[in-house]
């Protein structure tokens, strides 16, 4: 295997250095923030306004929940996370996994291309958005009442 050249791992340790603040400030955020007890409407504690869609229609959006989510997640609440909004969960868990490849990448120089390019498959992502959707219904369900 040929040795990578100085300016190869330092381009490598940039782009790593970028992902791993994004990733940490996105958990650090959602552990500054205090999840909603409704599961919902967390994401106002930052200045941004009520879902639309839910306003409108009366039913959450895919995305719905997911920074209460995320809040729970980052405070250490995995299974509180999930029942709020199980893709939101699943993210939070895939971001505290980024912080930690990218840290290393960060710190070795290595080179996230390859982990990139396996995630973005297509298969990858057409059974994420099938995690979003089954999510979804379930968060309709739970908004709704059908599980109570």
């Amino acid at each position: 295997m040929a040795e990578m050249d100085s300016r190869t791992i330092r381009s490598n340790r940039g782009v790593a250095a970028v992902v791993f603040l994004t990733s940490a400030g996105v958990l650090g955020l959602a552990l500054w923030l205090s999840p909603s007890p409704d599961g919902l409407g967390t994401h106002r504690q930052i200045g941004l306004p009520a879902c639309g869609f839910y306003a409108g229609v009366g039913m959450p959006c895919a995305t719905c929940g997911m920074t209460t989510s995320f809040s729970h997640a980052a405070h250490g609440q995995i299974v509180e996370a999930f029942v709020v909004q199980p893709a939101g969960a699943l993210l939070a868990l895939l971001t505290a996994v980024t912080v930690i490849v990218s840290g290393w990448a960060t710190a070795s120089g290595m080179s996230l291309t390859p982990l990139a390019q396996w995630i973005w498959r297509p298969r990858a992502i057409v059974g994420f958005g099938a995690i979003v959707l089954v999510a979804w219904l379930y968060k309709i369900g739970v908004v709704q009442g059908w599980w109570a």
